[in-house]
């Protein structure tokens, strides 16, 4: 009895640890708030940049702009540290942007407190913790500090998963930076969020998150080059927890939706009849309806299998790697106008060789994963000189 209470303990206390550690680490506030003599020193990377980024300096409607706001100009997102910097400390004929003799007479501290016309408005309150590390960055060199920081390693947010309860409910976020040297910070503070479904929840500044209405969604988290999703939800209806009927789930992707359905308060459908599978089926994985003679074969057969066999013999089909071919070119947006305004003027039939390559994936079943892969990361061609014609044919 002795024994299953330790282990008891020693359960108990694993699972209190994270919490634990995640609730002593100091916030923005405790860090760099109150008198500025006793603020922390910031890091260009860890702090200035993401701070600026989650007040909008460095947005797409504000200085992370293609063009910059009022002659100035940052990586949007902040995900050039090294330009960043550049833009920050270099002085313009008329304007001194970091003063290292009277930091708080920089522009770059001047325009947030909108002490001096900024279009932006005021971002911060003097004395705040946001002024306070602005300025002490500045008085401690303006460095740029990306090598010494190290690399960042992951992000990591709390709660994991949010079951909500009621319209109106208030869940507060935390996120915790982990950095290659084993060091962790909550950057809550940091952090930008953004509601994937507004209608079901909302995210506010700080990690704040409001429940709007029933449904599902994500709420995203950005911090220096680290994403975190985390799913929201509140039910749709009663049928939750002991209140939800046994699912019947097979496969582990059924298993998966199935639970998700029950958080949500979804009751699945019952299974379908044959004629209902045979046809939803084929229309899905080739985008045709059945022949009249599959429909009676189909009906007439006793296998237990069949449905699976049938699933298979339809992904082997040629129509399988065209009809999904053309999905995945729908969601690309793959047109001759479009690339030819993305400048592949000098190829004959662009949209036509993206087709194929993607045609050639999915014949081979390329996982979906090594498709994107090679979309975004450009791996396909076997050397850089290698021209389209030789591409086109080879690949």
């Amino acid at each position: 009895m002795k024994i299953r209470n330790l282990f008891f303990t020693m359960a108990v206390v694993a699972v209190c640890l994270p919490a634990m550690a995640k609730e002593k680490l100091a916030t923005a506030e405790q860090r760099f708030g109150g008198k500025i003599e006793d603020a922390e020193n910031p890091s260009f990377r860890r702090h200035v940049v993401p701070l600026a980024s989650k007040l909008g300096c460095s947005g797409r409607e504000c200085h992370g702009s293609f063009q910059g706001r009022g002659g100035f100009q940052l990586s949007l997102f902040g995900y050039d540290f090294e330009k960043d910097h550049t833009a920050i400390t270099n002085d313009t004929k008329d304007d001194i942007r970091v003063d290292m003799d009277d930091p708080a007479k920089s522009l770059f501290i001047q325009k947030p407190l909108k002490q001096i016309k900024h279009k932006g408005g005021e971002i911060y309150e003097e004395g705040s913790w946001e002024h306070n590390l602005m300025l002490k960055w500045i008085q401690q060199g303006a460095k740029l500090d990306v090598v010494e920081t190290g690399a960042f390693d992951r992000l990591e947010i709390f709660p994991k998963e949010i079951v909500a309860r009621k319209v109106g409910e208030s869940i507060q976020l935390k996120v915790l930076a982990h950095w290659a040297d084993g060091t962790v910070e909550d950057v809550t503070e940091f952090t930008r969020f953004r509601t994937n479904d507004e209608s079901v929840v909302l995210a506010h500044e700080g990690g704040r998150l409001e429940i709007k209405g029933k449904g599902d969604s994500h709420v995203v988290a950005f911090y220096d080059n680290g994403v975190a999703p985390v799913p929201v939800m509140l039910p749709v209806s009663q049928q939750v927890g002991s209140k939800y009927p046994k699912v019947r789930a097979t496969t582990p992707i059924d298993k998966a939706i199935a639970t998700k359905l029950q958080k949500v308060g979804i009751v699945p459908s019952e299974i379908c009849s044959d004629q209902e599978f045979l046809r939803r089926v084929t229309l899905d994985v080739t985008g045709t309806l059945p022949t009249a003679q599959e429909v009676k074969s189909f009906l007439a057969s006793k296998d237990k299998n069949k449905r699976q066999k049938k699933a298979n013999e339809l992904l082997s089909r040629p129509a399988y790697a065209a009809w999904w071919t053309t999905k995945i070119n729908d969601f690309q947006g793959n047109s001759p106008n479009q690339l030819r305004i993305n400048n592949y003027a000098r190829r004959i039939n662009p949209s036509r060789d993206w087709y194929d390559w993607v045609y050639k994936r999915v014949l081979e079943n390329q996982s979906y994963d090594k498709i994107v892969e090679g979309i975004v990361m450009g791996k396909s061609r076997t050397s850089p000189d290698q021209d389209y014609k030789s591409f086109t044919k080879e690949m």
